[in-house]
């Protein structure tokens, strides 16, 4: 949660790519529970549940694409990221090096991109940079572990930087709430 009140709220974003993300996202005594359906043309190609803990700490991440069903979540010491790979063809599962530095990114998901920027990076400060450990996970459920640099460029800015995935460098910007301030509509969640 950011704010002193819990954020509840919906919406929709429309991305560069010219995607169209519809999201919600709502803070609770058990942390913060974001979805996002992501469509290109008018149909669906992926949609995305994660779900952080209070201190903004990766709890799950749920992920469905034409490619199947992919779930990723810490074990109880919080050293592995593990889950599968649900196919037409079968189970592939997933083992990953965790720590409270690494992070999750999902190509063009806003949602994990600001919960990612929101973990590690208010810890920098204004002017600063850091490599960090990244899983990255595209369309086709092929998690990649790589590096990527982040840098603050100002109170609520950061500059994310790789060498890979469509996004190569990317300028950040977050609201009070915690969420990206890309062209963006919001509606309440409650009435």
């Amino acid at each position: 949660m950011a704010g002193a009140q819990p954020t509840r709220l919906g919406g929709r974003t429309n991305l560069p790519s010219g995607d169209v993300v519809v999201w919600s996202v709502a803070d609770g005594r058990r942390g913060r529970r974001l979805r996002e359906s992501t469509s290109r043309h008018g149909v669906v190609v992926r949609t995305v549940l994660v779900e952080t803990d209070p201190g903004g700490a990766l709890r799950r991440l749920e992920m469905s694409t034409a490619a199947g069903l992919l779930t990723v979540h810490p074990d109880d010491s919080g050293t592995t990221l593990h889950g599968n790979v649900v196919t037409p063809d079968g189970i592939r599962h997933l083992s990953f090096a965790w720590g409270s530095d690494r992070l999750v990114l999902v190509d063009g998901s806003p949602a994990i991109t600001a919960i990612a920027v929101a973990w590690l990076g208010r810890s920098l400060e204004h002017g600063r940079s850091a490599e960090v450990s990244v899983l990255r996970i595209d369309d086709r459920l092929g998690p990649e572990a790589g590096s990527m640099r982040i840098e603050r460029l100002g109170p609520r800015a950061w500059r994310l930087s790789s060498g890979a995935g469509p996004d190569g460098e990317v300028v950040v910007t977050l609201d009070a709430d915690d969420l990206l301030t890309t062209a963006r509509t919001v509606w309440p969640l409650e009435r």
